[in-house]
């Protein structure tokens, strides 16, 4: 069973996300890449998707190349492991996708 700070993602699924404030700038994290910390707000893969869909929607057929460098330092100080690494651990022992 995975620990909870790792959740693997359902099929048909993205993956799961902390909503984080780190020095001031509020960012996504991957949840599988970070431990969860107070303050943090949990989107399930469930969520995760539904915004993504969302999203695409949005800007169906529409070039997307905006760049947040701000958030994008935040987030990289934040992550503690690999995501698809763990993935790996985690169906190498035994865990279903």
């Amino acid at each position: 069973m995975p620990s909870d700070r790792f959740l693997p993602p359902r099929p048909g699924c993205a993956v799961s996300i902390r909503i984080r404030t780190v020095d001031g700038v509020r960012v996504a994290l991957c949840a599988a890449e970070t431990d969860a910390e107070p303050g943090d707000l949990y989107l399930d893969d469930g969520d995760h998707y539904a915004l993504a869909a969302k999203f695409a929607r949005d800007w169906q057929g529409q070039t997307v190349s905006w760049t947040y460098p701000e958030q994008w330092a935040a987030m990289d100080t934040q992550k503690m492991r690999d995501a698809e690494e763990e993935l790996r651990k985690w169906l190498a022992a035994g865990g279903a996708p």
